[in-house]
């Protein structure tokens, strides 16, 4: 009996901690948790004010882990965020939220991804406004010629895209550049770079002092003073057909509010390089689709 007793206390406990709990799906194919626990490096999600970046590599996946939580927070929801690596979620795939089985993603997705799954998606106001993503054509570094390519010459540049990145895709065929298609990894069209089987890749800015991306030991660097603009609004999304979606959509919306308001989010895309000042005044490869920032909503 007493035993039975004991199992009982422990389930108790065990269900009431996991009520307590608010979980958040994150896709597992990235080490995003573990430079996520670095760049907390033992602080509270909740009282991080110094967004700067503390790993190698793209930092607005970590960024966006935080924010998320202070949103939730600051909008009513205090229960402890604790994240769920998931095979089957990556950057176009939604089928469990669309079916109800996830609650919300840990990153924001591009308007345009979700812009059919309304009827199944809540979708957040902006975490990164129409005009604010930035990307550079990345060249192997060994590549000297092409680093400062100009403006002019564009036409003679291969660059990899996946035409189901509509964004990229959609941005790059607003230039004279040309488009070679490849759907894979994204590891792979690095390599297709390195082997020269093209000339560059569209990959948002490193966070490195002198913008040098370096994977697995291979260096690629930027065209010089030139960069594009991808033409949409990222936002969180929340499951509505998920039990609690609702409720934590009202939450997330309430606190980018606030953190809005506070100047916060600003200055968090800013800290961490994802706005990046080394290239506030390079040239825009494809200005004219400016012309139609703030019309996405």
């Amino acid at each position: 009996m007493r035993w039975f007793i004991l199992v009982l206390l422990v389930f108790s406990v065990s269900t009431t901690y996991a009520h307590n709990q608010l979980v958040v799906d994150i896709m597992s194919s990235e080490n995003f948790s573990q430079r996520y626990n670095e760049f907390l490096d033992g602080r509270s999600p909740l009282d991080v004010q110094d967004f700067h970046p503390t790993t190698k590599g793209s930092h607005i996946e970590i960024i966006e882990m935080v924010l998320l939580q202070q949103a939730l927070f600051l909008g009513g929801e205090t229960r402890e965020v604790v994240f769920n690596p998931k095979p089957s979620v990556n950057i176009i795939e939604f089928t469990d939220m669309i079916a109800g089985d996830s609650l919300i993603l840990a990153r924001s997705v591009w308007h345009e991804d979700i812009i059919n799954y309304r009827g199944s998606l809540f979708v957040s106001d902006a975490v990164v406004e129409f005009g604010d993503y930035e990307a550079g054509l990345y060249v192997a570094k060994r590549n000297v010629a092409l680093q400062n390519l100009p403006k002019e010459q564009l036409d003679q540049l291969t660059v990899v895209a996946n035409p189901r990145w509509r964004v990229d895709w959609r941005a790059l065929n607003n230039t004279p550049i040309n488009i070679v298609s490849f759907i894979g990894p994204w590891e792979t069209m690095l390599n297709m770079v390195e082997t020269d089987i093209v000339d560059a890749m569209l990959v948002n800015f490193s966070v490195s002092s002198d913008l040098l991306l370096n994977f697995e030991g291979r260096e690629y660097v930027p065209i010089q003073n030139l960069k594009m603009m991808l033409p949409d609004s990222r936002h969180f999304i929340v499951s509505k057909r998920h039990p609690q979606g609702e409720q934590i959509f009202a939450a997330l919306n309430r606190g980018l509010k606030i953190l809005k308001a506070r100047g916060i989010l600003r200055k968090a895309l800013m800290q961490s390089g994802f706005i990046n000042h080394l290239v506030t005044d390079w040239q825009f490869i494809n200005e004219d689709m400016m012309a139609t920032a703030g019309v996405v909503q």
